[in-house]
């Protein structure tokens, strides 16, 4: 079982956003999948529940719980079976954050190519090369074929020590629209450019944790 933590230090990134949509892209790959929420705000616990009065399917597992029994958790999803847990955290939560990122097998940081949202990116990279853990910016672009600004918001990640997630991942209103009604944008409208792109970040997540191809069940 592989664990992988979404943090910054930073509220308002996308953190929830990113975990619930990767979450059903590796759900649709035939992986047994759990969010684990962390954040006080709940947004995932909330997007579980919805879930559940529209009778969406229960895969993938979404629950909140607290830092100090993430350990217990994961034992649990271990031994039921669990392919991928991801852990959604709050900005500005040590607990959390701490408990998260000693869990994590590799962390990504969601982040828009904006200087103030880069500037916040220094203790979060500081944090994660103290506990020397994998980690990538999960570059969140403003629109679509914006390369300028992602080149340059590369670069500043790269000499602040970071490094970028190759995959592209834009910002659209899919992701809004799937969240309202309990859904992942592959859920939601399975041939749009949202959940296409969230596919191609599973893809590079999936080989970057070393995650062989489920055997699909019929």
């Amino acid at each position: 079982m592989k664990v992988v933590a979404f943090t910054s230090d930073k509220g308002g990134m996308g953190k929830s956003t990113a975990a619930v949509n990767l979450a059903c892209a590796a759900v649709e790959d035939g992986y047994e999948v759990a969010v684990l929420d962390l954040d006080p705000q709940a947004s995932v616990g909330r997007w579980a529940r919805m879930r559940k009065r529209e009778h969406l399917p229960p895969r993938p597992l979404a629950e909140t719980c607290v830092p100090i029994d993430i350990e217990d958790r994961l034992a649990e999803l271990r031994a039921a079976g669990a392919d991928l847990v991801l852990l959604d955290t709050a900005g500005r939560d040590n607990n959390a954050i701490t408990a998260a990122v000693a869990a994590a097998d590799l962390v990504l940081i969601p982040c828009h190519p904006t200087d103030l949202e880069l500037s916040t990116l220094g203790p979060t990279f500081a944090r994660l090369r103290a506990e020397q853990t994998p980690h990538y910016v999960l570059l969140i672009d403003w629109s679509a074929g914006a390369l300028r600004r992602r080149q340059d918001a590369t670069q500043a990640i790269e000499r602040a020590g970071g490094r970028v997630a190759p995959a592209a991942y834009t910002h659209r209103a899919d992701y809004r629209l799937a969240l309202e009604q309990g859904q992942g944008v592959t859920e939601y409208q399975s041939w749009q450019s949202a959940a296409q792109e969230i596919r191609a970040v599973w893809s590079w997540l999936r080989g970057e944790l070393g995650l062989t191809r489920a055997v699909q069940t019929v």
